[in-house]
């Protein structure tokens, strides 16, 4: 479970960084970098409207807040790094123990499920051999 969420919180972190990434493209293209000499102050006409660069802050720091929310929250899930190696043990005990179960329940539903399909392999075999017989294309044999 905690490698899910692991894995769950690296995909959260990248989603972020690609977001990031995304909106200092919008911005160079909002606004492109000048190149200034030293001591020469920074006069540039805006290629848009101050509404604009102020909407799309209000849009990136929304979805930032909402990232940083679902990664809280999956922090929020990882086990307490303060718990006592053998809570720790315990608790590692009863996910394998629940492991061990489902794995059995599923090798049991597999089962049934094989023998079930080989039910319905038999049913269409017959089925097509009729079908092949009413046909005259097989001799009556059966």
């Amino acid at each position: 479970m905690s490698s899910d969420l692991l894995t769950e919180l690296q995909r959260q972190l990248r989603d972020v960084n690609d977001q990031f990434a995304s909106v200092v493209e919008q911005l160079v293209h909002i606004a492109p970098p000048v190149p200034v000499e030293p001591g020469e102050p920074v006069c540039v006409e805006p290629s848009v409207s101050q509404a604009e660069v102020q909407s799309k802050a209000q849009e990136l720091s929304r979805a930032l807040v909402q990232r940083f929310q679902d990664i809280n929250a999956i922090v929020d899930k990882l086990p307490d790094l303060s718990e006592p190696p053998e809570q720790q043990d315990a608790r590692i005990s009863a996910l394998l123990g629940e492991h061990h179960a489902l794995r059995a329940e599923l090798g049991t539903v597999m089962l049934e499920a094989e023998r079930k399909l080989e039910e319905v392999h038999g049913c269409y075999e017959a089925l097509s051999q009729h079908a092949l017989v009413q046909a005259g294309k097989m001799g009556g044999s059966s």
